[in-house]
């Protein structure tokens, strides 16, 4: 390769929709998925996009971002307990301001590279001494390339040669709908689950009271809609990103007509919802919300499981994807773990290697029985 030359822009909107489409093709969760990201005001989250050129050919383009990462994000239990304990004293220990290749958002790990190109070392090389000159110009001491599926690894081995090293992700999970109809489903199922889960369905649906919509926007509930999710994720024991009002408002804006609404009302109030993604055989289930004391009286988890099942066979969709954490529900429901891999590196070599031997313990199959047990079946 010959007169390479790169550039910074902090924004996809500042990226030709046909320079992207060239590198990344039609993949889920893409162009548009990305700028509705950048313009949604994550706090305490900078986006970046690196793009190298071969004289005006674009070669590449690397989707960055700037965050906090707590190390123990997998970590449970006692462990988690003495990780909190000594944060009392040092409110940063096993925090790092991180530089990521990938999204905080999307169900995996991209990195966009001519599908043409033999000799991507070279590539990979310029790409990470640019990474190395961000992390210098910004005090950053982590690299970190997100949650990356096996298929696409290939062209990351060359970071093994920079020092990072390879640590398993949370899985993600995904549903495969092999069946006719959700009668089918429900077959496929073992038999004390398939019994709940009728049972659990058959009690939601005994009040006439519980309306499902499907919507390609919620601007006109957004108050309502976000205050359901934040039911959640504050709920939840993993946390990463936290989302804003705007970036339901951009996705419905943006990523038409992809973004589907699930909502959930009962006696007209909106009670629970999920936001997914529909691609031509796929439907990613990105983020659910409850109204937690009606969503445990009628089941919607549950409930909304077996509706976005019947309405991916309704829709000729094979694959339903359900995302990452809380894995004991979706296993039991049909679920199979997808590994995810991070290739990651700290800029002083002594504390790259304690980390790379710390990270064996930090893994999320250390702390998850329903991963370790099932993994990778």
């Amino acid at each position: 390769m010959r007169n390479l030359i790169y550039r910074i822009v902090d924004s996809a909107s500042k990226i030709e929709k046909s320079e992207w489409d060239l590198i990344f093709g039609d993949i889920p969760q893409g162009y548009e998925f990305f700028k509705a990201i950048d313009e949604s005001n994550l706090p305490g989250f900078s986006f970046h996009y690196i793009l190298i050129y071969e004289d005006k050919d674009i070669l590449l383009i690397a989707p960055l971002f700037i965050a906090d990462f707590n190390l123990d994000i997998a970590v449970k239990g006692i462990s988690k307990i003495i990780i909190r304990g000594i944060r009392e004293i040092f409110p940063r220990f096993l925090v790092l301001k991180t530089l990521f290749c990938g999204s905080p958002i999307s169900e995996n790990g991209v990195l966009g590279i001519r599908t043409d190109l033999k000799n991507k070392d070279v590539l990979m090389g310029e790409l990470t001494e640019i990474m190395k000159d961000i992390c210098n110009k910004n005090d950053i001491s982590f690299i970190v390339f997100k949650d990356f599926l096996k298929k696409d690894l290939q062209p990351l081995e060359y970071l093994k040669h920079s020092g990072f090293f390879v640590a398993e992700s949370f899985p993600t999970v995904i549903v495969e709908l092999g069946f006719n109809s959700l009668d089918d489903y429900f077959k496929s199922l073992g038999h004390n689950t398939r019994k709940e889960l009728r049972h659990k369905v058959k009690k939601a649906k005994s009040t006439s009271d519980i309306e499902v919509k499907v919507a390609d926007s919620i601007e006109n509930i957004i108050d309502e809609v976000y205050e359901l999710y934040l039911n959640t994720y504050n709920a939840g024991n993993v946390k990463f990103e936290k989302l804003t009002k705007d970036f339901f408002i951009n996705a419905a804006r943006y990523i038409r007509p992809q973004t589907k609404f699930f909502l959930y009302y009962l006696k007209g109030k909106i009670v629970a919802f999920n936001l997914c993604f529909a691609y031509p055989d796929l439907l990613i289930d990105e983020f659910i919300g409850f109204d937690y004391d009606i969503s445990y009286k009628y089941n919607l988890y549950f409930f909304s499981w077996c509706y976005n099942i019947d309405w991916c066979l309704k829709n000729s969709i094979r694959y339903y994807q359900v995302g990452q954490t809380d894995y004991h529900p979706k296993i039991r429901l049909g679920g199979r773990l997808i590994p995810l891999y991070a290739y990651v590196r700290y800029r002083n070599p002594v504390l790259n290697l304690i980390l790379r031997l710390f990270a064996k313990f930090l893994q999320p199959t250390n702390f998850d029985e329903d991963i370790k047990s099932n993994a990778w079946k």
